[in-house]
């Protein structure tokens, strides 16, 4: 089974042509791995008032956080809790951290580009400089079609009131 991952906003065929592709390629995910606990004790340290963040407020702070990423245009599926890698790992890093994923594809190919405001806007949230990485989602696949068709109309539905 595993976990489930976001489709690319693209036509209902491409939509069962990559879930047909998923059942026998590796999916990968282009993304940015954090530690949210370390980004949140940064943004602890820079605080100048005690009132603005107290030590208690991780939770707090970790809902805004994916509320802030999801904002961008993100789906909740790309904000995916992992096990931290060995190379992310310091003494304060927690056992999981988030892969923040800005799209997915086959063969390290993005099903669609990642648009370059996007890209921006995550950085500039997650406070990272550097470029995503491609991550091989072992664990993770696509929900079947059916599915993730019915739930997008369900919400353009519900949006269009």
């Amino acid at each position: 089974m595993g976990h489930k991952l976001a489709y690319p906003d693209v036509s209902h065929p491409e939509i069962y042509e990559i879930y047909r592709q998923s059942l026998s390629k590796p999916i990968h995910a282009y993304a940015f791995f954090i530690d949210p606990c370390a980004l949140f004790l940064q943004k602890l340290e820079r605080c100048q008032s005690a009132d603005e963040f107290k030590v208690g407020d991780a939770g707090r702070f970790f809902w805004e956080l994916q509320e802030e990423l999801m904002a961008t245009g993100l789906h909740k599926l790309a904000i995916a809790s992992i096990p931290t890698p060995k190379q992310f790992r310091t003494p304060s890093s927690d056992e999981n951290g988030w892969l923040v994923i800005l799209g997915t594809g086959f063969d390290k190919t993005l099903h669609v580009p990642v648009p370059d405001e996007l890209l921006r806007q995550v950085r500039e949230i997650l406070e990272i400089e550097g470029d995503p990485a491609w991550w091989l989602m072992r664990w993770f696949n696509y929900p079947h079609p059916k599915l993730w068709i019915a739930d997008r109309e369900k919400i353009m539905k519900a949006a269009r009131g």
